[in-house]
């Protein structure tokens, strides 16, 4: 089958994550380290998102959630657009919630990309540079979870010749610095890029 699609679905979602990274107002103070995680705001929003399947198919790329499921979790999507990539046209739907917005591309009623942006997780500051390093090239994207726990910001995608992730944590970072964060990328369930900024 003709390749469709090919790495543009992934490009228009990691500018929009990159773009819309939330900054934290300062390094969480003892009091605040201490909050349970179920005080974090919009968290049944990006619970709902962690149940957005994206299609495995790079065939026919079916097999996806539906628009039907994504509205399921949701309600009615606020926008709702068509937009070309390659020989083939997607649907794109925007949900938002406060400052939170999530964005989700179907193709032939098949989700093929999801992420989630403005959004960040309350939660005790326990990750640090000595964790980050720990970060090897060629990791997978669960283990890199198993280190660092769940991504604030997150957008993966699939076309017909990859499968890609972008991760980013703005939140339970250790830090004498405003707004730190860690971001990786991976291909194929790989890790094949790191950076931090404000980590200690």
């Amino acid at each position: 089958m003709k390749k469709m699609f090919k790495g543009l679905v992934l490009l228009s979602m990691l500018l929009a994550i990159s773009a819309c990274q939330k900054e934290s107002s300062s390094a969480p103070k003892e009091s605040e380290a201490a909050t349970s995680l179920r005080e974090t705001k919009n968290l049944d929003f990006r619970l709902a998102f962690n149940k957005i399947k994206i299609t495995q198919n790079q065939t026919d790329f079916s097999g996806g959630s539906s628009l039907a499921e994504l509205k399921s979790l949701f309600g009615e999507p606020q926008k709702t657009e068509q937009k070309p990539a390659g020989d083939v046209t997607l649907d794109v739907y925007t949900w938002t919630k406060d400052d939170s917005t999530v964005v989700v591309q179907l193709f032939k009623d098949s989700a093929i990309a999801r992420s989630i942006s403005q959004f960040s997780f309350n939660r005790e500051a326990k990750i640090g540079l000595k964790d980050f390093n720990q970060l090897k090239e060629g990791i997978s994207y669960t283990k890199a979870k198993e280190l660092l726990g769940e991504p604030d910001l997150l957008s993966q995608a699939i076309s017909s010749d990859r499968y890609d992730t972008q991760a980013v944590w703005t939140s339970g970072l250790k830090s004498q610095t405003t707004s730190p964060t860690i971001e990786l990328k991976f291909e194929n369930d790989k890790l094949t890029s790191k950076q931090q900024k404000g980590l200690s």
